[in-house]
């Protein structure tokens, strides 16, 4: 017998297959009438189970139904991402490690780590660029979810607050993973839930 959730999930497909543009998660979400998250969930299981979803700047969209559609938006996914994350040479660490700059509200931290570490991220520090006091950098050495939850309760005893709070949300990450792979998977998706922030020209060179 097919699951309330298994029929979601193929109601899913049959709007990516329908679809002759990318379709974002918050309109998946609402033609299904579930929250945000719970679209990232199922595309990652539906992406196990062998769909080809690919994750772009303007929303999902299903390869073998639209495998032109697909390639350009793999190509625009590759140039957001390079555009908004530097490689780190990072000669401390044992993987391949790249720092994103990334723009979000506090309340939006929690969901920004995970994405991170779900998919095999470590995250090292975050650090700001700031008018008056230059780069400033504090670590943090987050690689699952107690370090996340951790990192939150402190926040939310008023220990700390994000030091992206002194720059308006904008921050960067360093973070790791076993390949380069993982990396890309983690720009992807970060960048599909909004939170990749471009870099200007002078960070592009640094």
């Amino acid at each position: 017998m097919t699951t309330k959730a298994e029929a979601r999930r193929a109601s899913l497909l049959d709007v990516l297959r329908s679809a002759d543009a990318p379709v974002c998660g918050g309109q998946l979400a609402s033609a299904l009438n579930v929250s945000r998250q719970v679209i990232v969930q199922d595309i990652a299981l539906l992406r196990e189970a062998g769909a080809n979803i690919v994750a772009t700047t303007k929303g999902y969209v299903l390869a073998d139904a639209a495998q032109t559609t697909a390639q350009n938006a793999s190509q625009t996914m590759a140039q957001t991402i390079a555009q908004n994350s530097t490689e780190q040479p990072a000669a401390h660490l044992d993987e391949p490690a790249r720092t994103f700059k990334l723009h979000h509200e506090v309340e939006q931290t929690r969901e920004e780590l995970q994405t991170i570490i779900e998919l095999g991220g470590h995250v090292h520090n975050v650090s700001i660029s700031h008018r008056a006091y230059g780069r400033i950098t504090a670590p943090l050495e987050i690689a699952n979810q107690a370090d996340i939850e951790r990192f939150i309760n402190d926040i939310e005893r008023g220990k700390s607050s994000p030091l992206s709070t002194a720059t308006s949300g904008y921050h960067y990450h360093l973070v790791s993973a076993p390949s380069d792979e993982a990396l890309e998977a983690i720009g992807r998706a970060l960048a599909d839930k909004g939170f990749l922030a471009p870099l200007l020209p002078h960070e592009l060179e640094a």
